[in-house]
C-alpha cells in the first residue's frame, strides 16, 4: 500500500460531481481508503500547501465569487485531507533536480549553451518555456521528498517525463481515468 499526494485538478474532480472525471476519481479514492486485506493498512491522502494556495487564489480571482461553494470546498478539503504538506528546506533538492532536468531537456536550445548557464541564475527560464506549471513542480518535489504517489491529471506530460528521468521510483497516477 502507498500514500498519495493529490494535485489541484484531482481535488476539483473529486469534489465537483458535475465534472465528467468525478466518478473515476471517486472510485479511486474509495479504493485506496479500503484497508489492505493482508496488513490492514489504510493509505493516507495528502494535500500540498501549494494546492491549498492555488485553491485560495482561484477563489479570490473569480469575477462573481460564490462564497457558499468556496466555503464548502474548503470544508471538503479540510475534512477529506486533514494532513497538509508544507514546503520545507528538504524539498529544495528534489525541486532543483526536477527543474534542472526540465531546463536541460525542455528549455529552448539557445538557453542551454554554456554561456547562458550563468544568466539562468539571474533570469531563469520560465515554467511556461519548460512546459510545466511552476506549482506542479513544487508539488512533485514534495511527492519525491516524502515518497508519495503523485496523483495528477498533467496534460503537458513534461512533469511525468522529468519524474521518470530524475526519480524513476516515484509513481505517478492519473485518477481522472478509469
Amino acid at each position: 500500500m502507498a500514500d498519495y499526494l493529490l494535485d489541484t485538478m484531482i481535488l476539483r474532480y473529486w469534489y465537483d460531481d458535475r465534472c465528467p472525471e468525478h466518478a473515476a476519481v471517486l472510485k479511486h479514492v474509495q479504493h485506496v481508503r479500503e484497508p489492505d486485506p493482508d496488513t490492514g493498512y489504510v493509505s493516507r491522502l495528502f494535500v500540498s500547501v501549494v494546492t491549498r494556495s492555488e485553491i485560495e487564489y482561484g477563489h479570490r480571482v473569480q469575477l462573481t465569487p460564490d462564497l457558499t461553494t468556496q466555503r464548502e470546498f474548503i470544508k471538503f478539503i479540510s475534512e477529506q485531507l486533514p494532513e497538509t504538506l508544507e514546503i520545507t528546506h528538504h524539498v529544495s533538492e528534489p525541486y532543483g533536480n526536477l527543474r534542472a532536468w526540465l531546463f536541460n531537456n525542455c528549455s529552448p536550445r539557445n538557453k542551454r549553451s554554456r554561456a547562458k548557464r550563468a544568466e539562468e541564475l539571474v533570469h531563469p527560464t520560465t515554467a511556461k518555456e519548460l512546459g510545466i506549471d511552476e506549482n506542479d513542480l513544487w508539488i512533485a518535489a514534495q511527492a519525491v521528498m516524502y515518497n508519495l504517489v503523485l496523483v495528477t491529471h498533467d496534460r503537458l506530460n513534461n512533469l511525468g517525463n522529468a519524474i521518470k528521468h530524475v526519480t524513476p521510483a516515484l509513481k505517478l497516477e492519473d485518477w481522472a481515468k478509469l
